[in-house]
């Protein structure tokens, strides 16, 4: 007998919500998109109204409003109250990040745990701003919170139940991209963004990746997952990368080492303390020979050592570990 589809929900049709509805088609997994919404309301899926029409729909920057203003439910509240009587058992959370205060989706996904809904998100700002509150309404409700796309890093089986006292990372592909370019292809920090921005690896207004914000949201939702680390992220110490970064580079090349974008969480004075900076590594760093978009990080505990995760950057790597998330809350009770 087949399996059973999962029934999902996916809020934000955007690029990574457009990914990860062509993996599901690409892959033939046991997955199916049964309802979607965006900022304007959700609607359920039918055969009149399918998933290929609603995307093409947003590809071209319009409202779920404007393709079926008789059917859509506005209040986003009252469709997501609707979804498990539809059958649907899991939210796919790829709104764009806030990471101001996390909404709208920190609102949204509470209220998906507080219905049962099981949660999968993508979505930096919420974990930023409500992990602990987000944590206890899954604890309470007996849904499930999955967030490794939020991090892009999935933490190694290898660490499970061990005390993690330190946690290292290159974890923004745009910033390390830039940096490779500088360091490989000898660019100027502007040519190099450039570059990344023409290849669609940085945004047009690429502030939050090399300000490091990203990078300091990614390092801060490890630490609150594997440390208990109680720290906001106005308190995360937080240098990025730009023109001055070129003199950091000149000196690597004289010593021998390269420059990367490094979060880091340890335990300092009783506490965890977060904080983002370009290093200078030495080639027997993990981090050295991590290069372009790629991505790394280490997990440290007292007695599995130090245990190294890598991922790839971009939408399809991202919507793979929607995918897996999706499969890890199935196989638990």
């Amino acid at each position: 007998m087949p399996m059973k589809k999962i029934s999902v929900a996916l809020f934000g049709l955007g690029n990574v919500g457009r990914a990860f509805a062509q993996y599901l088609i690409d892959d033939s997994v046991d997955i199916q998109i049964d309802a979607i919404a965006d900022s304007g309301g959700g609607l359920f899926l039918t055969q009149d109204l399918s998933l290929e029409r609603a995307a093409s729909y947003k590809e071209s920057a319009r409202s779920l409003s404007e393709l079926a203003p008789n059917q859509i439910i506005t209040d986003r509240r009252m469709f997501i109250q609707a979804l498990p009587g539809a059958g649907i058992t899991v939210l796919v959370e790829c709104l764009p990040t806030n990471i101001a205060n996390g909404e709208p989706g920190l609102s949204l996904i509470a209220e998906a745990l507080k219905s049962g809904i099981n949660v999968v998100t993508v979505d930096k700002g919420p974990l930023v701003h409500g992990f602990e509150t987000l944590q206890r309404l899954a604890r309470e409700s007996g849904a499930q919170l999955r967030y490794s796309g939020t991090t892009g890093i999935s933490i190694p089986d290898e660490i499970t139940g061990e005390r993690v006292v330190e946690i290292r990372g290159v974890l923004n592909g745009t910033t390390n991209y830039v940096l490779t370019e500088m360091q490989q292809n000898n660019r100027s920090f502007q040519d190099a963004l450039a570059q990344a921005q023409s290849e669609g690896i940085a945004e047009p207004d690429p502030s939050l990746d090399i300000e490091g914000w990203d990078t300091a949201s990614k390092i801060l939702i490890l630490a609150k997952s594997l440390m208990g680390a109680d720290v906001r992220l106005n308190n995360v110490s937080r240098i990025g990368i730009g023109a001055e970064t070129e003199s950091l580079i000149r000196t690597g090349r004289e010593s021998g080492r390269v420059v990367r974008l490094v979060g880091r969480a340890r335990i300092w004075q009783g506490r965890v303390r977060v904080s983002v900076a370009p290093k200078l590594l030495k080639p027997d760093s993990p981090f050295y020979a991590v290069s372009g978009t790629s991505k790394a990080a280490l997990f440290r505990t007292p007695h599995a050592g130090e245990v190294i995760a890598t991922a790839l950057s971009g939408r399809d790597a991202i919507a793979k570990v929607i995918v897996d998330d999706i499969a890890k809350i199935q196989l638990e009770p």
